[in-house]
């Protein structure tokens, strides 16, 4: 077994050998992984060096392709650094009627039939006292449902800080000890407290946190084989890197399905404004302040997945903004905060730092369309030997990726994602100019097709893909077997097949029922022992064929 520490214990905390402490237990990995990052940073040395020395500063995108280089190199060893290892807690069952918890559940702009349930299913946990609905939008019909249902009801007639503003506006109307946060639209089980609440016997604990898990799993954001759910967008970060966080004692509060203390949220102020990501910004605020973290790898509340391009954009532009203005411009940026062990800095800023992959992604697909038009290559030597070691290390690079990400890491899918998102994280940019400070919603009961930029900007770039692609295979008909060509070829191709998945797998979405929301078809799991049928008026009813039994 492996103990949880920490660097540090929060002034609020007394050092007491013998009480207890959050213990956790190491997943089985094979033996060879701690080599496998040896090896790749030791490569990585002299390819660098190597790559230094070839770029050619002539053309304005040898040094542009070189820096997303250099920018993958870097983060992918931070990845390697932070994945080495996976722990998960040992579970501590609480004790009944210890604590008292109170639900967070904010709301702005979602309907009735998606909050209502989530009302329900908290109303349902063992263990709460009160439901809070936090309405920033101020709606008549809110307000009968919470009265109809006997929770509190706590509008705001301004929208100041957006999410963090509307729960820091809840905190005035609870007592509770511990804080239980809901998104509107994520409806939890009823053994949520037992499966969380006891970690919190380890008085440094500030949140344990447990995955965002989706109902609408025929979303284009899941994909499936023989009907079963195969891969997800968000299944690398739940599955494999916050599970991997719990060994730094940085694993993220994402906003929704987690359980706070609320002594830790007085402590940093409250939930942390001035971007808009307050979930990883309080996270930060906490870790900072020696406060301990726990991420649980169950599924204990079942939420909405962004139901269309359109719905992903805005959401994940936001993260974007929210984690590069975090990063760059806010003065909690974990390049300097004080407080944060090594561990927990490096951690802060891998997840940031991310969010600039899709500035490498577009590089990476338009550089070779730029090579086969111009005749002019990035680096100044024989493209059969960059070809043969770029290669050879960038199948190196997602190959450990593949092992350190427990099978996660799909090549096929999560590189078709990742330029799906290229055009987010552009929009994401704006964060390091200014931070973002507005909080934009989901939509949670948008169609499956909606008119937009983003699906015409990306058969655009296939369309370059393509043309880049024939420009190439053109020239070696007409005898040009340089390596400059197949170099090319080779990247345009591979550029264009893994776009076209996204575009052809979105299409076929797309067109499934393209009018009709996609709440309105959803089934629960299984495990929802006191919902079935379909989400909407179904679910309202098997609610209250509960309360009758």
């Amino acid at each position: 077994m492996a103990t949880a520490t920490v660097t540090k214990t929060t002034r609020k905390t007394t050092q007491n050998t013998e009480a207890y402490q959050v213990r956790f237990r190491r997943l089985a990995d094979p033996g060879y992984f701690p080599a496998l990052l040896y090896i790749y940073s030791g490569l990585a040395i002299p390819y660098l060096a190597w790559r230094t020395g070839i770029v050619n500063w002539h053309i304005w995108y040898g040094p542009m392709m070189y820096m997303a280089d250099v920018y993958g190199i870097f983060t992918t060893i931070l990845f390697l650094v932070i994945a080495q290892k996976a722990y998960k807690p040992v579970h501590r069952s609480m004790t009944p009627g210890k604590r008292i918890v109170d639900v967070l559940i904010p709301t702005y702009n979602e309907p009735l039939s998606v909050v209502e349930p989530t009302v329900l299913g908290a109303l349902k946990v063992r263990g709460i006292r009160n439901v809070l609905l936090l309405d920033d939008g101020n709606r008549p019909e809110m307000r009968a449902m919470a009265q109809r249902l006997g929770i509190a009801y706590h509008p705001r007639t301004t929208n100041e800080h957006a999410k963090a503003g509307n729960m820091n506006n809840g905190l005035k109307y609870t007592d509770a000890e511990l804080l239980m946060t809901l998104d509107a639209d994520h409806i939890p089980l009823p053994e949520f407290l037992e499966r969380t609440l006891g970690y919190f016997d380890d008085n440094g604990v500030a949140f344990v946190q447990t995955p965002q898990t989706y109902y609408n799993t025929e979303s284009f954001l899941f994909r499936r084989r023989r009907g079963t759910v195969d891969w997800s967008e968000q299944v690398m970060f739940y599955d494999c890197i916050q599970p991997c966080k719990n060994r730094w004692n940085s694993s993220f509060f994402v906003g929704t399905s987690a359980v706070l203390r609320r002594a830790a949220l007085d402590d940093v102020g409250g939930f942390a404004t001035g971007t808009a990501t307050e979930d990883i910004h309080t996270s930060l605020r906490l870790h900072a302040r020696g406060w301990k973290s726990v991420f649980v790898p169950e599924a204990l509340a079942y939420g909405l997945e962004a139901a269309s391009l359109a719905e992903f954009y805005k959401q994940r532009r936001r993260w974007s903004a929210g984690s590069l203005g975090l990063l760059f411009r806010s003065p909690d940026s974990p390049l300097r905060a004080r407080g944060l062990s090594i561990g927990q800095r490096l951690n802060y800023i891998s997840a940031t730092l991310a969010h600039l992959q899709g500035v490498q992604k577009l590089i990476y697909f338009v550089t070779p369309v730029l090579v086969i038009t111009t005749l002019v290559g990035p680096v100044n030597i024989a493209y059969a030997s960059f070809n043969l070691i770029f290669v050879a290390f960038t199948g190196l690079a997602l190959w450990v990726t593949h092992k350190y990400s427990r099978g996660t890491y799909h090549l096929l899918y999560t590189e078709s994602y990742s330029l799906a998102n290229m055009m987010a994280h552009f929009g994401g940019i704006r964060g390091i100019i200014r931070v973002q400070k507005k909080f934009v919603v989901s939509r949670k009961t948008t169609a499956r097709h909606e008119r937009s930029w983003l699906t015409p900007t990306m058969w655009a770039l296939l369309v370059l893909g393509l043309y880049g692609m024939a420009r190439s295979c053109w020239l070696l008909a007409g005898g040009n077997h340089s390596g400059l060509v197949l170099s090319a070829l080779l990247f345009c191709t591979f550029n264009s097949m893994i776009l076209l998945n996204f575009l052809v797998y979105l299409g076929l979405y797309e067109r499934n029922d393209p009018q009709l929301p996609v709440h309105a078809t959803l089934e629960p799991p299984a495990k929802y022992e006191h919902i079935a049928g379909s989400f909407g008026e179904a679910v309202l009813s098997e609610f209250a064929l509960a309360d009758e039994e």
